[in-house]
This record gives C-alpha cells, sequence and structure tokens, in this order.
C-alpha cells in the first residue's frame, strides 16, 4: 500500500511540475503577433485615425460612414477588436471609440455613433493623434512568457516597444497598446 501511494505522489509531483511550468512555444506566440499585428494596425488606423472611408463631415462634426466600408455598425468594429485585442484593452479602446472621454484637460466626443439609418464618425476626434506605425516583426522576441502571457520586445527605429500578449480561450490575443 504504501508503495502505491508514493508512486502515486511521484506521479502526481510529475504532472503539477509540468502543468506548472508549462510554457508556449516562443514560435507559437511570435506567429500570433505576427498574424494578429496587421489587423491591429488596421484597427488603430481606423479608431485612432481617419481609415474608416465616410462622406462629408455634418455641423455636429460627424459624417455617415460610406456603405462601401468594411465596417458598417458599432457592433461589427467591435467584433473585429475582440479578434484582435484581449476584453480589457478592448474596453480601454472603447473610451475613445464608442463612449468619449471627459478629463480635467478637456473632453474628447466619441468617434463613432449610430442611429437607424447607419454609422457616423467623428474624424476630428482623433486629428493631430499619430500614425501607427509599422513593426517588423521578423525582428520581435519574447522576452517573458508563461503559457497564460507573453511580453514580445519589438525592435523600430524610434524606439522598441514591449507587447503583451494573453491566451484566451485557445488564442493568443494583444493586451496592451501597439503604437
Amino acid at each position: 500500500m504504501i508503495k502505491k501511494a508514493a508512486l502515486f505522489l511521484a506521479v502526481l509531483t510529475m504532472l503539477i511540475i509540468l502543468v506548472s511550468c508549462g510554457g508556449a512555444d516562443d514560435n507559437e506566440i511570435l506567429s500570433a503577433l505576427g498574424e494578429l499585428s496587421p489587423k491591429a494596425r488596421e484597427l488603430y488606423g481606423i479608431v485612432y485615425g481617419d481609415a474608416l472611408a465616410h462622406g462629408e463631415v455634418e455641423d455636429d462634426g460627424y459624417a455617415r460612414v460610406s456603405e462601401d466600408a468594411e465596417y458598417q455598425s458599432i457592433d461589427e468594429i467591435k467584433a473585429a477588436l475582440s479578434e484582435v485585442f484581449t476584453p480589457e484593452y478592448c474596453e480601454i479602446i472603447y473610451n475613445t471609440a464608442f463612449s468619449g472621454v471627459a478629463v480635467e484637460e478637456g473632453e474628447i466626443s466619441s468617434k463613432f455613433g449610430e442611429d437607424e439609418t447607419g454609422l457616423y464618425v467623428n474624424p476630428s476626434v482623433t486629428e493631430g493623434f499619430a500614425e501607427p506605425r509599422e513593426f517588423d516583426i521578423t525582428a520581435a522576441e519574447v522576452v517573458k512568457k508563461n503559457r497564460f502571457a507573453a511580453v514580445v520586445r519589438i525592435p523600430h527605429n524610434d524606439g522598441d516597444i514591449e507587447v503583451t500578449l494573453t491566451f484566451i480561450d485557445g488564442k493568443w490575443l494583444i493586451d496592451s497598446p501597439m503604437f
């Protein structure tokens, strides 16, 4: 009986060690970032730039999004964001995109609005924001990781950035700014 208990404890200990030390493969993380990066840049351009095609700006600052634009509703934009970014990081982006921000220094209206006629965008909300940077993901390196999260350093000529990715529901998502 003692031998069986010792064997059971040895196997259990090995399983615990394997599970607790298990980490994601660097190639898997870098591959996921390589797939997410172009979509993140596109979405940053839509939320923080003026990349979504639209008509003339009206007196209230909003313009009707063009019928041929990739996104036709707030729900479609949110769905696209949720395919690239973690829910927590999406909430930060949502403030600018859909809620607006009021701070001591001033107020920023929401970037997008929607009514029964469709989606509207206010390009002036993010006027003057910098264009999203392009990164050479092939030069990226994983600097920290476990099976739930990873930090990747991406070199850039105007300063390296570190991007956090989180593993949620079987896929890696960006969990920090990437601009």
